[in-house]
């Protein structure tokens, strides 16, 4: 087996593990890996990743319940609850755009038992999208310049995200 074969099944595990121990940062594991790996098959296998670790998490959701105070704040938790219940769907889109709490809203969905159908549906399409494009955001990074420019694209899409989220309120 060879070693880029290797790194990408780590890659696919990784992206697993991230959703479900949540302060891991998917932007930097996919942005690192378009790199090395390219934007296309980075984008393919941490969208497959992201997707599998969201059907896991909303899956212990459901286990746990009344149990997720070991896992999180019950606060936060609560949060994301309360949302779910207002937004319905459009809370579940977010998880498109980086630097969001797409793990929380998954274990969220799971615990309010959100339908499942819908949940599989908008994870599939919103953790491919979101991988596919910091995939291709990572493939800019060729030196240390490039590196500062795709960061700072993320860093003033979540600014916008966040603005946008707190104007609706």
């Amino acid at each position: 087996m060879s070693l880029e074969i290797i790194g990408l099944i780590g890659l696919f595990f990784v992206m697993v593990l991230q959703v479900v121990i949540p302060p891991i940062p998917a932007e930097l594991i996919v942005i690192s890996a378009a790199s090395i790996y390219g934007w296309k098959i980075t984008g393919l296998i941490s969208g497959l990743g992201l997707f599998v670790g969201s059907i896991l998490v909303y899956h212990i959701g459901v286990k746990i319940k009344g149990k997720w105070g070991a896992f999180f704040s019950k606060e936060k938790v609560k949060k994301i609850i309360f949302k779910i219940k207002r937004y319905d769907s459009l809370i579940l889109w977010i998880r498109i755009l980086p630097y969001n709490p797409s793990d929380i809203i998954s274990y969220a969905a799971g615990i309010m038992h959100f339908e499942k159908k819908r949940f599989y549906s908008i994870s599939f399409i919103t953790s491919f999208v979101r991988c596919f494009l910091l995939a291709l955001l990572g493939s800019f990074v060729t030196n240390l310049k490039s590196l500062i420019y795709v960061f700072l694209i993320l860093i003033g899409s979540a600014a916008i995200a966040h603005y946008l989220i707190k104007r609706k309120k």
